[in-house]
């Protein structure tokens, strides 16, 4: 299913995944209200499904990060860290991790074959700032689609391949609206796919500014970039492990990992939090994501050369 951060606009309650994108929740204690009412203790995973599932989509095999800001005024907060933020996690052992859910040998839970592909460490492809010829700043998910299409197309973004993934960053007073939910009132990031009739499959991260009306429930760091950084690696590792999400609880192709009710390796573990430390002792804050081999949420301190 497709998730949204929102502080974790990741789909992460029980029931929340219903009807919503790939992303998650703008306020931890919006979540913990309804966990509550569902009986579930906020330092447990949400909807007890059980372990991810194979569903038959690819997966990004090595990560190329492109960071998009959208127009010239994405705070300096954000775009002055988020490329060594990028540079670090795709080269880190919590990429390594995320072996354990490579498609080779194995088969959907429909019984198609897998797509025989192995996740390994990706790489930052650099960032880039657009000038969108779409000035709204009331836009929604298809106005973003044909805005990174129609940017890819002339050249001021990378050509997409099936490892390119557009991380897009918004600056203030911009809302976003998809499947009837607008960013900041119900989610604070979410991350999507779709097939382009001139350019292929083009993957991307949809990052709201988080200040002004989202500063609650989505900038929940004292440092606004490791709001930032939790945030963005959420929508990252899910894009990585489900690039084409889907609405819904039910999980199908051409979705790749999922649980049993459509929630994400990051919609189980949301509001937990990793540290990833690079060899220059620089420290990021990380969602935790969920590991097949422990059903549990991960707890690591992951590292970057």
């Amino acid at each position: 299913m497709k998730t949204m951060v929102g502080i974790f606009a990741v789909m992460f309650v029980a029931q929340a995944a219903l009807a919503a994108p790939h992303g998650i929740y703008p306020t931890k204690q919006f979540a913990s209200k309804a966990r509550a009412e569902a009986a579930i203790p906020d330092d447990e995973p949400a909807a007890g499904q059980g372990n991810l599932l194979y569903y038959g989509g690819q997966v990004i095999a090595h990560a190329k990060v492109y960071a998009v800001m959208w127009g010239p005024n994405v705070k300096a907060s954000t775009s002055s860290a988020v490329g060594g933020f990028f540079k670090a996690v795709t080269n880190s052992t919590h990429f390594d991790f995320l072996g354990q859910y490579n498609t080779v040998g194995i088969k959907a839970q429909d019984g198609r074959d897998g797509t025989n592909q192995e996740i390994g460490r990706g790489s930052f492809g650099g960032l880039y700032t657009i000038t969108p010829k779409n000035t709204s700043n009331k836009l929604m998910d298809a106005d973003i689609q044909a805005e990174l299409e129609a940017q890819i197309a002339a050249g001021n973004l990378p050509k997409n391949d099936d490892d390119a993934l557009y991380m897009t960053y918004f600056p203030p007073g911009v809302s976003i609206t998809i499947e009837g939910m607008t960013s900041c009132q119900a989610f604070c990031a979410y991350h999507e796919g779709f097939t382009s009739k001139t350019q292929g499959n083009i993957f991307y991260g949809v990052m709201p500014d988080l200040g002004g009306a989202c500063s609650f429930g989505c900038g929940f760091q004292t440092n606004p970039f490791d709001s930032v950084s939790i945030i963005s690696a959420h929508e990252l590792i899910e894009a990585v492990t489900d690039p084409f999400p889907t609405p819904g609880n039910q999980p199908a192709f051409p979705q790749a990992w999922n649980t049993t009710d459509g929630s994400e390796i990051g919609d189980v573990c949301a509001f937990t939090q990793n540290r990833l430390t690079t060899g220059t002792s620089t420290t990021y804050l990380v969602q935790g994501e969920w590991d097949n081999s422990k059903s549990a949420c991960t707890t690591n301190s992951w590292s970057s050369p």
